[in-house]
């Protein structure tokens, strides 16, 4: 498995502009809104990255902390939460009781699950809200090739998500009111495998699983082929918690 920080370092001169979910203003709405914040609120925006996310957030709560582990991605982060920390997910370095919301977008696919959700269990204020979003398969039937795809396209990454996993893990930890949101994003192909952190050997490969894949596969990520490009309908799910 390839080091996260190295494989963030390559992608971050492109990644603001590496897939259609990364600029989608709908999806960013959507996941401060089911955060639940008010203008007193304290945020912390794990794997803040290019602070896509942080930036909706900033000036409308008391505070955005964005937490990451690349320097490198945080250069293009311009104006868009109050402070940035970089320490890995699973040891933050904040007290018991920090946060009123934490939120996390395409972040804990490379972090160990079983010590980051805890940590986001302590830093969160009693009554503090969680919102994590992330990309998954859309169900057994999609998953062997799904995951194959992920796997080329992103070598750093540590966990393949099912819809429900994140989730899972929230009320494992003891989190009450649960509940996940679907949202299916539409992404060119060519544009999310040039993310300048992978070899042409990883993007043709990526291109020939489309072409040989199953009529099954293709029905449920409405593949298309069109003008060069290969377009996938992909699932992300929100899950969302409170302490």
């Amino acid at each position: 498995m390839e080091n996260a920080a190295i494989h963030f370092k390559n992608r971050a001169q492109k990644y603001n502009h590496s897939s259609n979910w990364v600029e989608d203003q709908a999806l960013i709405n959507r996941i401060f809104e089911l955060s639940g914040v008010g203008t007193e609120s304290l945020v912390l925006d794990i794997a803040t990255g290019t602070g896509l996310i942080a930036r909706r957030f900033y000036g409308r709560v008391k505070n955005v902390t964005g937490l990451d582990i690349s320097p490198d991605m945080a250069k293009h982060a311009d104006e868009c939460m109050d402070e940035i920390i970089f320490a890995p997910y699973e040891q933050m370095p904040f007290a018991d009781n920090s946060f009123d919301a934490v939120v996390c977008r395409q972040g804990l696919q490379f972090a160990e699950l079983d010590k980051a959700i805890p940590e986001i269990h302590r830093v969160l204020k009693p009554g503090g809200t969680v919102t994590l979003c992330h990309l998954t398969a859309y169900n057994d039937t999609d998953r062997e090739l799904t995951f194959a795809i992920q796997k080329l396209r992103n070598p750093a990454r540590r966990n393949y998500l099912m819809p429900h996993d994140i989730s899972t893990c929230l009320q494992k930890q003891g989190f009450c009111d649960v509940a996940d949101t679907e949202y299916v994003t539409p992404e060119s192909i060519n544009k999310w495998i040039d993310n300048g952190a992978i070899p042409q050997e990883n993007m043709d490969g990526i291109r020939e699983l489309y072409r040989s894949a199953d009529e099954a596969f293709k029905q449920i990520h409405h593949v298309r082929f069109a003008d060069g490009d290969i377009l996938d309908d992909m699932l992300l799910m929100i899950a969302t918690g409170k302490k």
